[in-house]
């Protein structure tokens, strides 16, 4: 594979992976109006709350790695659709906090059993070396990527 087929192969495996789960999820009732971009925002949220207190919008935005404006219009949507409630924090009535709702609970299960069942069914299709040479390789992909994401931030 030369260099313009492996940037050819990254761009399609992305797609038809955003693709595959939009299509997946999108078929769920608690899904059906979500785009995977605000599925990934539903993940931050649920990986960053900490029992009863959710995440400031600050965090989101750092663990998404948008800017904190972008992340706030796409929390305002998720809250139009009662996927999050928003409220102020107690300590500091600056701060905005973030928790899912039962149906953005609901929407988080769909997304993660998504992944869960994507990820098995990659799985099947290599031997157990084979998955532990992908997986290194896509752990040393993603922190390439990301050196130079924050390379071009600096």
């Amino acid at each position: 594979m030369n260099d313009l087929e492996f940037g050819s192969c990254l761009y399609k495996l992305y797609h038809s992976t955003v693709k595959l789960e939009a299509e997946t999820v999108g078929g769920n009732k608690n899904c059906a109006d979500l785009t995977v971009n605000e599925l990934n925002l539903i993940e931050a949220i649920r990986r960053l709350s900490r029992g009863s207190e959710g995440p400031t919008i600050s965090a989101i935005a750092n663990e998404m790695e948008i800017t904190r404006p972008s992340t706030t219009v796409a929390i305002n949507k998720l809250a139009a659709k009662d996927i999050v409630t928003k409220n102020e924090c107690e300590k500091d009535g600056r701060s905005v906090r973030v928790k899912l709702t039962a149906k953005g609970e609901k929407a988080y299960s769909a997304h993660h059993s998504f992944q869960n069942s994507l990820a098995k069914d990659i799985r099947a299709n290599f031997t157990e070396e084979e998955y532990k040479t992908i997986t290194a390789s896509l752990a040393k992909l993603t922190k390439f990527l990301g050196d130079k994401v924050n390379e071009l931030e600096a």
